[in-house]
């Protein structure tokens, strides 16, 4: 397990560079390494003398948790990727790369067309995988439940139609309103240095530990991890808004102290990661939006801005908070508000579930999506740029995942509800700048148990509840009545 671990982090740290800092003209060298490595992860995972023992390992009775755990994950593993052809594996792997690298150009180009042949071609990949598995009629079914562990299409779509209708409710109320919150209020002129030490001392202050990890930029934010100690993240400056790069570092702060914080008896084991894509957002969103968007962090971080930005220097908090939560309806997910996020998600599950089933073809693709923008937000993207090709996850193989953004609301939800009774001051704390009890709170309850526990077992583990999305509604109701005054 020690060799696969290594060697898995060997690949993760390519990627990592690859996204960071790599020369251009030396993409394709790279994508075949990582290739070449992922066939010999392949191999390592998919051994006899792995199978061989681990069969041993599950039929004894005096197993800890962590070792029944990691015997489970890995002979689960051994299952998914054997019955999975290892050329197919490894071209796979390969051809991810080079999609997502020629996804940065389209995007930069604002021309689809330059994608479509390559994302057809990730598709039909993940349609393979899942016939691998017997999932002929729907891959969606294997990709949900392959994301999120016990997670079906039926399940998921009873939650997404209940937030859905709820949330199109709530947009209506406050589009009738009759008041109008401009995000553009708080737009100046933020000098992107003073923005990179603003979301460092910030994400300092919230508890992630810089000895453990760093913050650069990319293309598209993300976080990526080896073990506790290399824990590295990712966001992104825009000098007329300094909300983008520090609502998205905090963001990519709550996929990385989840990470920094799992048991010590987990590194060098499969279970040395999040429970699944689900809880892992729940992590990232509890900080960037349960936390980061609440008034009461805005009452410690907003004095502490305006010593580094002038433009904010006589703006009141109230209306600087009306302005961050600002229902804004607009076509790109990374820009959108907190509400509305959550159609942009659905968007996407939706489509995914039109190509898999024949209902779209990849000519099709931009047309559809503009569609489904303007029916559910009002707006119709403008080009490309804006619509299709705004997303790297497709382009990088994450098919299928789009829907865990929800599922980690949803969480927070549920954690929230609990975590208030549990600590009744939470928000006055957040307002003196103080993290510690909540920090704790995450790292007793979630982050130390990796990936021991399946997303469910863990839910009823922190709450005692089965995952539900009225707690995130209520949450959506009580934030937004609010603001606007319903």
């Amino acid at each position: 397990m020690k060799e696969i671990s290594i060697t898995d982090n060997v690949i993760s740290t390519l990627s990592w560079d690859m996204r960071v800092n790599l020369p251009p003209k030396a993409a394709i060298y790279r994508a075949e390494t990582i290739a070449y490595l992922s066939e010999k992860l392949y191999s390592m995972k998919t051994s006899p003398e792995l199978k061989e023992l681990c069969d041993k390992l599950s039929s004894k009775k005096d197993n800890d948790s962590i070792s029944a755990a990691m015997v489970k994950r890995a002979l689960n593993e051994y299952k998914k990727l054997t019955d999975i052809p290892a050329k197919l594996y490894s071209e796979f792997a390969e051809h991810n790369l080079k999609t997502e690298l020629l996804w940065q150009e389209a995007r930069a180009k604002n021309d689809y067309v330059m994608l479509k042949n390559s994302l057809e071609k990730q598709f039909d990949y993940k349609r393979q995988f899942a016939e691998c598995f017997g999932y002929v009629q729907n891959p969606m079914d294997w990709l949900v439940a392959d994301g999120e562990e016990g997670m079906t299409t039926d399940k998921l779509d009873k939650i997404f139609d209940e937030l859905k209708s709820e949330v199109m409710k709530l947009l209506d109320k406050i589009k009738n309103s009759g008041i109008k919150y401009d995000r553009e209020f708080i737009y100046g002129k933020y000098p992107i240095e003073k923005q990179r030490e603003f979301c460092k001392q910030m994400v300092i202050k919230a508890g992630y530990d810089f000895e453990a990890g760093r913050l650069d930029e990319s293309a598209h934010p993300f976080s990526f991890s080896n073990d506790k100690t290399d824990i590295r993240m990712t966001t992104r400056y825009f000098e007329h808004n300094f909300l983008g790069g520090t609502l998205a570092s905090m963001h990519e702060m709550g996929h990385s102290v989840y990470a920094q914080n799992h048991s010590d008896d987990l590194c060098g084991t499969t279970l040395d990661h999040g429970t699944s894509f689900g809880w892992h957002e729940s992590q990232s969103r509890f900080y960037e939006n349960i936390i980061g968007r609440s008034k009461q962090f805005w009452v410690y971080f907003l004095p502490l801005a305006k010593t580094y930005f002038d433009c904010l220097k006589d703006i009141k908090l109230d209306d600087f908070y009306n302005s961050l939560n600002a229902v804004y309806i607009n076509p790109l997910r990374l820009n959108s508000d907190e509400l509305t996020y959550n159609l942009h998600i659905i968007i996407r599950y939706e489509i995914e579930n039109m190509i898999f089933s024949g209902q779209v073809g990849f000519d099709e693709l931009p047309d559809v999506w503009n569609k489904k923008t303007e029916e559910y937000l009002g707006i119709r993207p403008k080009n490309d740029a804006e619509g299709i090709l705004q997303d790297v996850h497709w382009a990088s193989g994450h098919i299928g995942t789009f829907q865990s953004y929800v599922l980690g609301n949803c969480y927070d939800g549920h954690i929230l509800n609990k975590i208030k009774k549990e600590i009744p001051d939470m928000f006055e704390q957040i307002g003196k700048g103080k993290f510690d009890d909540i920090f704790n709170w995450l790292k007793k309850h979630i982050h130390v148990h990796g990936r021991i526990y399946d997303p469910a077992e863990l839910l009823n583990l922190v709450t005692g509840e089965e995952l539900a999305p009225s707690h995130y509604i209520n949450y959506l109701n009580q934030k937004y009545s609010e603001i606007y005054k319903l």
